[in-house]
This record gives structure tokens, C-alpha cells and sequence, in this order.
């Protein structure tokens, strides 16, 4: 995720930088201590800059989106496998621990998938910087209820 972070960060800067630059030129131009021609010779250069940071910022984020819609599919399949378990679990088709084993191992990959589908949405579109809130806040988190064996086939 940190490269995803760092990716974009440094791409954002650099074209902040490169219309910094241009504007600089346009200046330089109006304030004539530069001519026409050397002007339109340095902001091809710029022109061609700025759209190829655009052109690959444009694909960062496109990659982002393709990634959190990816994730939102197999968080979907994992909460089906979820429920799986438990109707399994509380129809005595699998013991307890093997309910327990798998029910902790699809609630955490949930969560983790969760947790990077939030940092890429902070990415894409970074809060206030007084309003920003921990992944927990923001998240739904997922409760394993666990009953005994005793507790499950009793209520049959």
C-alpha cells in the first residue's frame, strides 16, 4: 500500500512542479525577458511533460480503482465462505474448532481487505487534515459469535 502512497504522492508533485514551471514562463514571456521564440521552444518541452504526468497519474488512479473494485468482489466471495461456516457450524456438518479456524481466517482477510479499500479511498481523496480517522472508525467490523457445541445442537 505504501507504494501505491508514494507512487501517487510523487507523481501529484511532480506535475504541481511542472505548472509552477510553466506559469514561471508565461511570466517570464509577459514580462518580455524572454522572447516568443524561446518560449514556445521551452514550453513544448513543459507541454509534453505535463501530459505525460498526466497521462500517468491518470493510469495510477485508474490501477487504484480496478484494485478497490477487486477487492470489493473478494470480500463479497470471502463473507459468502463466511456464512458458509456458519450455517455449517449450526448444522453440526463441522466441529467447533474448525468453525472457530475458519471463521477467524475469513474475518481477518475481510478486514484486510477493507483496511487497504480505505487507505486507497484516503489516496485518491485525502481528507481535511483536522477530520482525518483511523481505519477502525470508519470500518464495519465483523463479530464472530461463537456458541459450544452443547449451546448449538441445544437449540435444535
Amino acid at each position: 500500500m505504501v507504494l501505491w502512497k508514494y507512487l501517487f504522492e510523487l507523481a501529484s508533485k511532480d506535475l504541481e512542479a511542472l505548472k509552477k514551471k510553466r506559469q514561471a514562463l508565461e511570466d517570464l514571456l509577459l514580462s518580455n525577458k524572454i522572447s516568443q521564440q524561446t518560449y514556445e521552444y521551452l514550453n513544448k518541452d513543459l507541454s509534453e511533460a505535463l501530459m505525460s504526468t498526466e497521462k500517468y497519474l491518470e493510469s495510477l488512479v485508474s490501477k487504484m480503482k480496478s484494485r478497490m473494485d477487486d477487492l470489493e468482489k473478494q470480500i463479497g466471495i470471502l463473507e459468502i465462505f463466511l456464512a458458509n461456516s456458519e450455517m455449517m457450524y449450526a448444522a453440526g456438518e463441522i466441529d467447533y474448532e474448525t468453525y472457530d479456524r475458519e471463521s477467524r481466517a475469513l474475518a481477518a482477510g475481510i478486514e484486510s481487505m477493507r483496511r487497504e479499500i480505505f487507505e486507497i479511498k484516503n489516496i485518491l481523496s485525502p481528507p481535511a487534515p483536522e477530520h482525518i480517522a483511523a481505519p477502525s472508525e470508519n470500518m464495519t467490523s465483523i463479530v464472530v459469535e461463537t456458541k459450544s457445541t452443547e449451546e448449538t445442537l441445544g437449540q435444535t
